[in-house]
């Protein structure tokens, strides 16, 4: 199996130990291939806003010589994990500034078909609130990338170091992530049998419509017709 993990944070707190543990728990069953990336090592830019991944191509991107490993690494992997700590009841700064710089693999832009048979894991942690929000926002980047099927894990470890859990939560947060990991390998395995979700194929319909009508970006209709999409080939 090959595995691309994006870790929201370098630091190897109590997400960075959850990932690991999935990781190890994984690796029990079969033989993986893992792929990491940190931020802000491998994407260390904000999103300028300048539009050019939508209008010209995302090799335009002025921050393209970051964008372009990450993307080949979301496109080689059978399992993509993103995790990011509860920061300001969010994401990461890092996180967010990747996940920005990807919507235009976005179903309303240039979805990726070589996400669509891909599994998707997200990881977050905190020790207070935002568990819930936090996951959203990954979770919404994994869904509109056309991502098949999606696994969350959230753990509230009330505690601000991964030493400092109580033994008896850990012990639970380990048990958590052993039963995800079966969940994870039997997905994985059977990914090609699975139907594509429903959001998916409404989404995909919709802006097909919408490109058949010249939507509002001659890139994106370009795209969809280079594709086959316009002409009535399905990716799913």
């Amino acid at each position: 199996m090959k595995i691309t993990v994006i870790n929201g944070i370098q630091h190897h707190g109590s997400t960075w130990h959850c990932k690991d543990l999935l990781l190890q728990n994984i690796a029990s069953h079969l033989e993986i291939e893992v792929t990491e990336l940190y931020l802000p090592r491998d994407m260390s830019h904000f999103c300028a806003g300048c539009f050019s991944c939508f209008l010209k191509g995302e090799d335009s991107c002025p921050h393209a010589d970051q964008i372009k490993p990450v993307v080949a690494a979301l496109e080689a992997a059978d399992l993509v994990i993103l995790t990011s700590p509860v920061y300001g009841l969010d994401v990461s700064g890092q996180m967010k500034a990747l996940l920005d710089h990807l919507c235009f693999m976005w179903f309303s832009h240039r979805p990726n078909p070589q996400l669509f048979n891909t599994v998707g894991v997200s990881i977050t942690t905190t020790a207070g609130a935002g568990l819930s929000h936090t996951t959203k926002t990954m979770q919404n980047s994994l869904k509109f990338w056309g991502v098949k099927k999606r696994f969350t894990s959230k753990q509230a470890v009330a505690a601000l170091k991964w030493s400092d859990i109580p033994e008896k939560k850990r012990r639970k947060i380990e048990k958590d992530l052993a039963a995800l990991s079966h969940q994870v390998v039997r997905a994985v395995a059977t990914i090609d049998q699975r139907r594509s979700p429903l959001f998916a194929k409404m989404m995909f319909n919709v802006m097909k419509r919408m490109m058949k009508n010249n939507g509002w970006n001659p890139k994106d209709r370009e795209y969809w017709q280079e594709k086959g999409w316009l002409d009535g080939t399905k990716p799913f």
